[in-house]
């Protein structure tokens, strides 16, 4: 490995950022530490992110490793078997740069990491993820001021050493102190980091196939799924044991039931609290009998989110929640997860502060649940009394808990919706508060970046919210959306192939993508076979028009587009969606498209992100554009934070881009 030139004075460790050492196999665990620490704002260093194509790999390692201020190393059984992270260990000795292990499996050293390892400063992120995750950004913090001293004195060209202050017996003294603070030091850092007060685990029992005719293994796949659909968050996790863990705190358990419908597979799910005997929630899933083999994640999928959500959510109270409002957080979390529906979102929220009003992440789901609401009202009085209460409930959250991450970010949705600065504003200090399990603060995040035109950004945060939680059918569909737009089709494709396969009924999500976006893919043969799908949740009206105007794009008839324009825009106002906007748009009805975008503004939180759509180009150009983005407070967003949407970065910006 040839080394690279000496690091000059902007690479002091006092400033440098510190290196994350990782396993290949340990990418993604890796990036959510590195983004994690970030977050607590301690800049990182980590090479699947930081060096540059075209760059010498070994070459920017090594001279990562030589400025960095310190070394985190992601310790599991991939990283043990490393001979790669062995080389990173003995250069971050030579170079004397202070490493701190982070234990992200319940792994012991082996022979070769022993030496290594046996002085340095260990937590184990199994045992709390947030706890761990502070505890190591203190350590580094601790760092701060210390380390450029011992580092210049082992460089070429340091200072030369000062003469002895103190006399010899002093310093004898001194010495002796220093020995008995290191080794209560050296304990204190090695001991076992205990597990986290407040973790939430949910243990797995019975899993009962009551219909002969299914598989026998189908109870023990449901099982293995819902294991492997809990990240390892430190916060909420999974339990096979065979009996609950001893104490008297609530004692979570998940079973299910599993049977032949007909031509259907019903699954009843249950969560129970062990120590009381209490309900707390249940549900019952049907699935097509021909998706047999889809079951298990499926579940895992549906019934994970909800019990992520409620698990995670009661995790943050100071004692354990009561039964009937750890029942009505579940409640929420189903209406926010699978069933959404705002009114009764909101009933559920309240119900959890009337009887547990100094739980603060009770209030966020107000916040919540009154945004939704006032989204599904219409503009008036009633819209402005859901958001007061929103901002209202946000405030409440905030005063109980200020790391309370979901209260900043849904507040965004009751301020005003011109205000995007004031919204980036809050996103960036709710993902520099406490991160969601879920990935919801950088999920919002990507939507106002999409609103601002920004899809590049937004791709960006929505593939943070992903690494947070995979199974989100909604992230994935963002992240895709965003790739799309910016011309990543291939990559695109593939998360649009994972919200596919995340949705209950997979066949009726893949026909749905294919009528929502074959205005940006082009694809319009697959468009009409989508539309036939009787299934889709659209009108006959619609199913008409849709399919008039997928099949004038497909032919280019002329005479077939003009009369593909007249019965979209012949539908009535509440049937002309995003689709047929960008339909309108791209048959060359610009101006039509331009209307109906106007009259339905404040109906979505997400409805200036049509705007930036490649089918929207012509809309763009149209002349009334420029004014329309002043009104909607982009014309001072862009201003303000020196950005500008990514189609003025193109090198045939539209007109507008000059106003910047």
């Amino acid at each position: 490995m040839s080394e690279p030139g000496p690091v000059t004075s902007s690479e002091s460790r006092s400033s440098a950022a510190v290196f994350v050492s990782y396993a290949t196999a340990d990418r993604k665990q890796a990036l959510s530490v590195c983004e994690a620490i970030e977050r607590r704002g301690v800049k990182c260093w980590i090479s699947t992110r930081d060096v540059e194509p075209g760059r010498n790999y070994q070459e920017e390692i090594v001279r990562a490793i030589r400025a960095a201020r310190a070394m985190v190393l992601v310790f599991s059984e991939a990283a043990n078997n490393s001979d790669e992270i062995k080389k990173e260990l003995s250069l971050a000795s030579r170079y004397r740069v202070p490493m701190m292990a982070l234990r992200i499996e319940d792994v012991e050293p082996s022979d070769a990491f022993a030496y290594e390892l046996s002085t340095r400063q260990w937590i184990d992120a199994f045992a709390g993820w947030d706890r761990s995750i502070d505890s190591l950004t203190r350590r580094i913090g601790d760092l701060q001021g210390t380390e450029t001293a011992v580092s210049s004195s082992t460089r070429p060209g340091a200072r030369q050493r000062q003469p002895a202050i103190f006399p010899p017996g002093v310093i004898a003294i001194t010495a002796g102190i220093i020995l008995l603070i290191a080794i209560a030091g050296t304990w204190l850092l090695l001991r076992p980091t205990p597990v986290a007060a407040h973790s939430m685990t949910v243990r797995l029992t019975a899993f009962q196939r009551l219909s002969p005719d299914l598989p026998e293994g189908m109870p023990d796949a449901v099982r293995d799924e819902i294991v492997a659909a809990f990240n390892e968050d430190g916060v909420v996790g999974v339990s096979t044991a065979s009996e609950p863990p001893p104490g008297s705190g609530p004692a979570y358990a998940l079973g299910a039931a599993i049977r032949r419908d007909g031509d259907r597979i019903r699954v009843i799910t249950r969560v129970t609290n062990e120590r009381s005997g209490a309900n707390l929630w249940s549900e019952s899933f049907d699935f097509e009998a021909d998706q047999l083999s889809r079951v298990p994640r499926q579940i895992a999928i549906q019934a994970g989110n909800v019990l992520h959500c409620g698990l995670f959510g009661a995790s943050t109270y100071s004692k354990s929640l009561p039964d009937p409002v750890f029942s009505d957080y579940l409640q929420f979390c189903q209406y926010y997860w699978l069933d959404p529906q705002s009114g009764k979102m909101l009933n559920s929220a309240r119900r959890i502060v009337a009887s547990a009003p100094d739980f603060s992440w009770g209030w966020s789901a107000v916040t919540i649940a009154a945004g939704a609401a006032a989204f599904d009202s219409d503009s008036g009085p009633r819209r402005q009394e859901l958001r007061e209460e929103a901002i209202q409930a946000a405030a409440k959250a905030l005063a109980l808990d200020p790391t309370n991450s979901e209260a900043l970010a849904a507040r965004t949705a009751a301020m005003s919706p011109t205000d995007f600065a004031g919204q980036e504003a809050l996103l960036k200090q709710a993902i520099g508060a406490r991160p969601l399990d879920c990935g919801c603060e950088h999920w919002h995040y990507a939507v106002m970046l999409q609103n601002v035109g920004r899809y590049a950004d937004a791709a960006a945060e929505a593939d943070r919210a992903v690494d947070m939680l995979a199974l989100d059918p909604d992230s994935q569909f963002v992240l895709a959306d965003s790739l799309n737009v910016v011309g990543k089709r291939d990559e695109s494709k593939r998360h649009f192939d994972s919200y596919i396969d995340l949705n209950p009924d997979r066949f009726l999500a893949k026909d749905n993508i294919a009528v929502m976006e074959a205005t940006e893919t082009g694809d319009y043969s697959a468009a009409i076979t989508a539309a036939a799908n009787p299934k889709l949740p659209i009108t006959a009206e619609q199913r008409s028009a849709l399919l008039a105007a997928f099949r004038a794009m497909h032919s280019g008839s002329p005479i077939a587009k003009s009369q593909a324009v007249k019965a979209l825009s012949a539908l009535p106002d509440d049937q002309k969606n995003f689709v047929v906007i960008r339909m309108l748009a791209a048959l060359g009805a610009s101006h039509d498209a331009l209307r109906l975008f106007i009259a339905g503004l404040n109906s979505r939180y997400d409805w200036s992100s049509l705007l930036w759509y490649p089918s929207m180009r012509g809309v763009r150009d149209e002349p009334a554009f420029p004014a329309l983005v002043g009104r909607l407070g982009l014309l001072k967003y862009w201003r303000t934070t020196h950005t500008k949407p990514d189609i003025c970065k193109a090198n045939d910006p539209p007109l507008f881009c000059r106003m910047i």
